[in-house]
């Protein structure tokens, strides 16, 4: 199972089967439950696509100061908006038809809630986008700005973690997903940077201070974006051994508790 993004082409290529999906069945598994598991699974791979382009296309438009790509980004969000609203409907028709329990109750809670998180993402996608217009409409032209290393490594481990998180939830994960929960401390850390290359910044030229606010802006949308995606880490953690790990100190499987 593997949910993968190709650069190449700028499109997402997905491959899953419904086995983990449907080795959590209803005591009675009926043809009518698989359809309805593979209506959510595929409203919820459409997000994950959807939301992962938003971001990328975004952050592209950032890299290269290109208001249309931004514009695109912008106009976009309508659909993903509706698909999470129609991801909701599909999950409580679920529930109210199937009357699900356990395991399976979580399924159909998790994918509702992963849908959400997806949504917000897009949502910050957005708001990148929207800096990046705001800077060209200032007067900002390409290779007038320098964007920071910390910002820059924000952006991938942002990247990186939103494709792992949807990996996860779909192999059913929870070793990565407790990884990705204590990755997103190195994420904040670069976030914390970015406030020192302000104040470095708005020393040698005050001038600068506009856009340096804005790119600030930025790197608070992509610490945000690592957020959702910590959030989607702790739902499939409960999903799979309903465990809610929320508000608590998670260690990374590979780093030994304190003594």
């Amino acid at each position: 199972m593997r949910f993968s993004v190709s650069h190449s082409n700028q499109s997402t290529s997905l491959a899953f089967t419904t086995h983990s999906f449907r080795n959590r069945k209803p005591r009675r598994m009926t043809q009518h439950w698989i359809r309805q598991i593979e209506e959510v699974r595929s409203h919820l791979l459409s997000m994950g696509t959807n939301a992962e382009t938003q971001v990328s296309e975004a952050t592209r438009a950032l890299q290269d100061l290109d208001r249309e790509r931004a514009l695109d980004v912008i106009s976009a969000d309508d659909e993903l908006d509706e698909m999470d609203v129609s991801l909701e409907e599909e999950c409580l028709h679920s529930i109210a038809l199937f009357q699900p329990v356990a395991s399976d109750l979580r399924l159909i809670v998790a994918a509702m809630s992963v849908g959400h998180e997806l949504e917000r993402i897009g949502d910050l996608a957005v708001n990148i986008a929207g800096g990046v217009v705001r800077l060209r409409d200032a007067g900002k032209m390409p290779g007038q700005i320098v964007l920071p290393s910390c910002l820059q490594q924000a952006n991938q481990m942002a990247m990186e973690m939103l494709r792992k998180s949807l990996d996860a939830f779909i192999a059913q994960d929870t070793t990565e997903c407790r990884e990705l929960i204590y990755q997103d401390r190195e994420l904040d850390r670069l976030h914390r940077a970015i406030f020192q290359w302000l104040k470095e910044g708005i020393q040698k030229d005050p001038n600068d201070l506009d856009w340096m606010i804005e790119i600030t802006g930025v790197s608070k949308h992509i610490e945000r974006i690592a957020d959702h995606v910590t959030n989607i880490a702790e739902i499939v953690i409960y999903w799979v051994e309903g465990e809610i790990v929320r508000h608590r100190q998670v260690i990374s499987p590979t780093q030994k508790p304190e003594e």
